[in-house]
Order: C-alpha cells, then sequence, then structure tokens
C-alpha cells in the first residue's frame, strides 16, 4: 500500500486548522460588543451632555447595531470555518474558497454599513453643538484605532 500521501494530507489539515484557530482568533476572538455595554450610553452622555430622552433613543439603537454585529461576526465565522474546510481537501477547491472569501467580504462589508448607518442615526438625534462633538470624537476613533503605523 502506498502510503505517499498521508503525510502531505496530514500537513495541509493541520495548517488549515492553523489557519483557521488563528483567524478566528484575530476576528472572532474579539469579544462581540456585550448587549450590556451597548445599554450604558454614559461615555455619550457625559461627552454629549445627552437628554435623558436622546440616551433612551442612543440605547436602543445601541442594541439594535449589537445584534447586526454578532450575525455580522457568526456569518463570517461560519465562512471562516468553510474557508478552513476548503484549503484543507485533498483538492484545495480554489473555486469553493475564492466564493467563501466573497462571503467573508460581504459580512465585513455589512458590519461596516451597519456601523455607518448607526453613525448617522445617532447624529439625527443630536443638536448642532452634540453633532460637532460627536462628530470629532467620531474622527478621533476613526484616526486612532488602526494599527497600522501613520507614515
Amino acid at each position: 500500500m502506498n502510503r505517499s500521501w498521508i503525510i502531505p494530507l496530514v500537513v495541509a489539515v493541520a495548517v488549515g486548522v492553523l489557519a483557521f484557530s488563528i483567524t478566528k482568533m484575530a476576528h472572532c476572538g474579539r469579544p462581540a460588543p456585550s448587549i450590556d455595554r451597548l445599554r450604558d450610553v454614559s461615555f455619550l452622555s457625559h461627552e454629549l451632555n445627552l437628554s435623558e430622552a436622546q440616551a433612551k433613543e442612543i440605547t436602543q439603537l445601541h442594541l439594535t447595531l449589537a445584534t447586526k454585529l454578532n450575525d455580522c461576526c457568526m456569518n463570517h465565522c461560519a465562512a471562516r470555518a468553510r474557508l478552513g474546510q476548503a484549503l484543507a481537501s485533498e483538492s484545495n477547491d480554489t473555486a469553493k474558497a475564492d466564493a467563501v472569501i466573497t462571503e467573508m467580504c460581504r459580512a465585513y462589508e455589512a458590519s461596516e454599513r451597519a456601523t455607518l448607518d448607526q453613525i448617522r442615526k445617532v447624529r439625527a438625534l443630536l443638536n448642532v453643538d452634540q453633532r460637532k462633538r460627536f462628530d470629532v470624537l467620531i474622527s478621533n476613533c476613526m484616526c486612532q484605532t488602526c494599527s497600522m503605523p501613520n507614515e
């Protein structure tokens, strides 16, 4: 019996499992925005001097966003698992892997669009002065969260 195919197969499966584990930890290992954290709008209340009615509406928006982001993360992670399977398969199915990557990109895009929609909805609830401060907070957040060095 020819066993020369066993070692490459075992290596391919090990690489696939390792790649899946690393990417899952990198993407979904981050805790999803917890419902409890999103119910707490104290930071925005303090920074923007929100009224009680504004805080209540923003809390509801945050809860809806948390659900959408959780769905996006679950879709992305499920697709990533399928990618690991496609890469670890004996045929290393390139077409299937490409389709799964497209699906992963759609899940990521959906999370970014949900976040953008959230920003717009929050802005709509704010007065002019609050919007100006909120815009500064968003701008600072967007510019300071990238791990790439600024050159």
